[in-house]
């Protein structure tokens, strides 16, 4: 599903109806339940892990899996980029999933086929809930404010440390990384 259809289907979605999104191979489970809490049609996303208990995954756990993923497997960065370029510009999920086949990293929180999928939806949150009459933001789209600091990570510049950091305190990403 490219972006838009996601965001139509998200933006349908009845208040605290709660709505699974991606059921990964290995059995990881992604839902959203629309809870209106920032903005109307804000939403939360679940992950659910095999015999694990299901949690509210946030953007910064999407960093520091990519940072991990790029350092176990630094030759595989250049094509990480170009695929979270690709979820930025709308493609459909479901076409860059089945590019992803035999796709692994020695180390990782969850798989990438799971990070398509989150950074799609957090894109979408974003837009629900920054932008035009509603809290404002210096990206246009919003969802550039996520995809500045996906740059940032998988860029050779910085520490994660000083990344995460600025995430979590919700500083701008540096503007080198908007494009």
């Amino acid at each position: 599903m490219d972006i838009e259809q996601r965001r139509e289907l998200l933006a349908a979605l009845p208040p605290d109806d709660k709505k699974v999104i991606y059921t990964s191979k290995n059995g990881s489970e992604i839902s959203v339940t629309r809870t209106d809490e920032l903005t109307i049609k804000d939403f939360s996303v679940f992950l659910k892990k095999p015999e694990q208990e299901e949690f509210s995954p946030t953007f910064v756990r999407l960093l520091i899996d990519l940072h991990i993923k790029k350092i176990s497997k630094p030759d595989e960065t250049d094509s990480l980029s170009k695929l979270f370029e690709s979820i930025y510009e709308g493609e459909d999920c479901t076409a860059l999933i089945d590019s992803l086949a035999g796709k692994t990293f020695p180390m990782q929180l969850d798989s990438l086929d799971v990070n398509v999928v989150l950074a799609q939806l957090l894109m979408i949150k974003q837009e629900f809930n920054y932008g035009p009459e509603k809290r404002e933001t210096a990206y246009d789209p919003a969802r550039g404010y996520l995809m500045a600091y996906i740059r940032w990570v998988l860029s050779e510049k910085n520490e994660i440390d000083k990344i995460v950091t600025a995430a979590v305190k919700e500083y701008m990403p540096p503007e080198s990384f908007d494009k």
